[in-house]
């Protein structure tokens, strides 16, 4: 009996603190919050589903059987959480080609900026940036000046998965206005080589194969012509 009165004080104690964290919560953030949990619980189901149904090897194929706007609408949705949007390039190459797959890479894509920078402006600011200082990493400060290359580096540099990129962006000082007009077109360009690939399963053509390479090449060029811009812009001397 005495065991449980000491125990009671505790329990309510730890009640009445959760109350007040979510009496903090404003509106957004709780709405925030229930997004994110439904994408969660959307890319689990899917996940399920794709691991037993569809054959990625046979890409073609296999998203001839999806409804086009159930695959438009999972193809917004599911990157936000993850999943690889190199997937979802190649599931428009081969499910709606080049040409018509162009004005849905434009609008996914434009969904996917926006998206992530009003998660990650609202609700997940302060959770983020708290990940980040316990673990002794801050974010590099973008001067003045250097909003349009610092985009256009993250957009291009090669290894970051395309989530990371976005949501790494939006914590960022840039603004979304440049985001869009930097990162929208050099990302629906960039997906175009995966579209390509896409493509390819239909119609291969040797001459794509080397026009990717040479694609990827200079991708690298200019990230490292960026580079050097921001080092000889940060530090003139350093750059000669």
């Amino acid at each position: 009996m005495n065991k449980f009165l000491t125990k009671a004080p505790l329990v309510s104690a730890v009640r009445a603190r959760a109350s007040r964290r979510l009496k903090r919560l404003s509106r957004k953030e709780v709405f925030g919050l229930v997004f994110c949990l439904v994408l969660l619980a959307t890319a689990v189901v899917v996940a399920i589903f794709v691991s037993d149904e569809v054959d990625w090897r046979a890409l073609s194929r296999s998203m001839g059987e999806f409804d086009p706007v159930i695959a438009v609408i999972l193809m917004a949705l599911l990157p936000l959480m993850g999943f690889p949007i190199s997937v979802v390039y190649l599931a428009i190459g081969a499910r709606f080609g080049p040409v018509a797959g162009f004005p849905i890479v434009a609008g996914i894509t434009a969904f996917h900026l926006g998206a992530t920078y009003w998660i990650t402006r609202s609700f997940l600011r302060k959770p983020l940036d708290r990940f980040i200082a316990r673990r002794g990493y801050h974010l590099p400060e973008v001067q003045p000046g250097e909003e349009a290359a610092v985009g256009l580096l993250a957009a291009l540099v090669p290894g970051l998965p395309y989530f990371v990129r976005n949501y790494l962006l939006a914590l960022t000082d840039i603004r979304l206005r440049v985001i869009f007009g930097v990162c929208l077109p050099v990302y629906v360009a960039r997906s175009y080589v995966t579209i390509m690939i896409g493509d390819l399963a239909n119609d291969p053509r040797s001459g794509q194969f080397f026009l990717l390479a040479g694609v990827y090449v200079i991708k690298l060029g200019i990230c490292a012509w960026i580079v050097w811009r921001l080092r000889r812009h940060r530090h003139p001397k350093a750059a000669k």
